[in-house]
C-alpha cells in the first residue's frame, strides 16, 4: 500500500555522525589510490605521499561535521518555511519523490553553504593568497605571483561572487529536479530504491539500504544528467569525446559512490547510530 509522507525534520545527530563517518572512510580509499599512484609514479615521492593521508582524512572529518550538521540544521529550519519534500513509500521502498519541493529546499540549501564558505574565505583566502604571491617573489617567480593575483583580483569582484551565488542555486535546483524526475520514472518502472525502515519514539528509522537498487538508479541519473550537461558543452564548441568520458564516469562513478555509500551505511550504522528522520502525513 502506497503512503504519501512528507519529510518533516532530520535527527542533527544521528545524520551528522552516520555521514561524517562514510566521508572519512570515502577519504581513506582516496588517499590510500592516491599513494599508490604517487608511489608509481615517482617512488621518491612516496614518503610525501604518506604524510598527505591523513591532512585528507582529518580534512574530510571537520567538513563532514560542517557539511552534514549545517545540511540537517537549514533542512530542519526551512522545512518550518517552505513545502516539505513529499516521499510515497510502498513497504519500504521509495516509489516517488517530490520534484518541485526537494529541488527548492536542497537548492536553497546549497546556496546558504556557499554563501557561508565565501564569507569565510573573504576573511581567510587573501592571506593565503597573499602569502603565497610574497614567496613566489622572493623565489623569482614573479610571472606566477602575477597570476596569482589576477586571479584574487577576478574572485574578488562582486559580479564573480553574484554569479557564483546565482550559479549555486541554478545549476542544483535544475540538476536536483531533473534527478528526482529521472528517479519517478526509474521508479514506476520497477527500479525504486528499497529501505528497511523502524519505528522509534516517533522517528522513522533508516535500518538498512539495499545496495544494488540504490546503485542502480544513482547511476543512471547521474549517467543521464551528464549526458545532459555533455550535450550542453557540445554544442557549445566541446568534444564528442569529452561527452562520452563524462557519462561513462557519470555510469560507472555513480554506480561504484553508491554502492560503497549503502556498504558502508549498512556497516557503520549499527554501530554508530541509524539515521532518524520525522515523516508525516
Amino acid at each position: 500500500m502506497i503512503s504519501v509522507k512528507e519529510l518533516q525534520s532530520i535527527d542533527l545527530s544521528s545524520y551528522t555522525i552516520i555521514f561524517t563517518a562514510i566521508s572519512v572512510l570515502f577519504a581513506v580509499i582516496l588517499s590510500l589510490l592516491l599513494t599508490v599512484v604517487i608511489g608509481i609514479v615517482d617512488t621518491a615521492s612516496i614518503g610525501v605521499a604518506i604524510y598527505i593521508i591523513p591532512t585528507i582524512v582529518v580534512g574530510a572529518f571537520m567538513i563532514g561535521i560542517y557539511r552534514y550538521f549545517s545540511e540537517g540544521l537549514f533542512y530542519n529550519l526551512l522545512a518550518k518555511k517552505l513545502r516539505n519534500i513529499k516521499i510515497a513509500l510502498n513497504e519500504g521502498e521509495i516509489v516517488k519523490i517530490s520534484p518541485t519541493e526537494t529541488a527548492t529546499l536542497l537548492a536553497t540549501i546549497a546556496t546558504i553553504q556557499a554563501i557561508l564558505i565565501y564569507l569565510v574565505s573573504v576573511l581567510i583566502l587573501p592571506i593565503i593568497i597573499s602569502t603565497l604571491i610574497q614567496t613566489l617573489m622572493f623565489s623569482g617567480q614573479q610571472y606566477l605571483a602575477m597570476e596569482l593575483y589576477q586571479i584574487m583580483m577576478v574572485i574578488s569582484q562582486p559580479m564573480t561572487i553574484i554569479m557564483f551565488i546565482f550559479g549555486t542555486f541554478v545549476i542544483t535546483f535544475i540538476s536536483i529536479l531533473i534527478g528526482a524526475y529521472i528517479y519517478n520514472i526509474l521508479a514506476s518502472k520497477g527500479r525504486a530504491v528499497e529501505l528497511e525502515l523502524s519505528e522509534e519514539n516517533g522517528m522513522t528509522v533508516i535500518e538498512s539500504i539495499d545496495m544494488m537498487k540504490f546503485a542502480i538508479a544513482v547511476s543512471i541519473i547521474s549517467g543521464i544528467l551528464n549526458l545532459i550537461f555533455g550535450i550542453i558543452m557540445l554544442i557549445s564548441g566541446g568534444s564528442v569525446i569529452t561527452l562520452i568520458s563524462n557519462v561513462i564516469t557519470g555510469f560507472v562513478g555513480g554506480f561504484i559512490s553508491a554502492a560503497l555509500t549503502a556498504i558502508f551505511y549498512n556497516y557503520l550504522a549499527p554501530k554508530l547510530g541509524k539515521l532518524k528522520v520525522k515523516l508525516t502525513i
